[in-house]
């Protein structure tokens, strides 16, 4: 198994593809009743299998990615070959990125961004990020960090 099973509840959302998943791979209703009843080890198998083939396409759709603490930000975009972070932290024990707004902070911040190839498959790399506490972001998000980084670097410069 790549990722995790789907939990029940996600099972139920998705029974119509379930079943058309159990159909292509020959499985019909009475058989699936019947390899329920008996307890089957491939009732588990095809459980397992469905579930790794929805989570990949569903790892596959997502791009951006943010995991934030009290003192660090880091903000992922996940292209095909490779994973670019910007990163923005601080040792000021006032400022709580969990609390307060990113634009209502001024001072004490380390930006820096980042890229590296993946060691592992992509979509394994998402899901291992997602397991660790990272949240879905959407692209302004991250272009906002990267703006942010941006303006870092050329103030240094000046």
């Amino acid at each position: 198994m790549k990722y995790r099973c789907l939990t029940i509840e996600e099972l139920k959302e998705l029974e119509t593809e379930f079943k058309h998943f159990l159909i292509s791979n020959n499985v019909y209703t009475e058989e699936w009743e019947e390899l329920n009843r008996k307890g089957d080890e491939r009732v588990q198998h095809l459980v397992e299998l469905f579930s790794d083939i929805v989570l990949d396409k569903a790892l596959k759709n997502i791009k951006y990615l943010e995991h934030i603490t009290s003192k660090d930000i880091k903000a992922f975009r996940c292209d095909p070959n490779e994973m670019v972070l910007i990163g923005i932290s601080t040792a000021n024990d006032s400022i709580d990125f969990m609390k307060d707004v990113l634009t209502d902070i001024q001072a004490d911040l380390n930006i820096f961004r980042t890229t590296k190839a993946y060691f592992k498959e992509r979509e394994q790399e998402v899901f291992e990020l997602l397991q660790s506490g990272c949240s879905i972001i959407d692209e302004e998000r991250f272009k906002k960090l990267e703006l942010a980084y941006t303006y870092s670097t050329k103030t240094m410069q000046n």
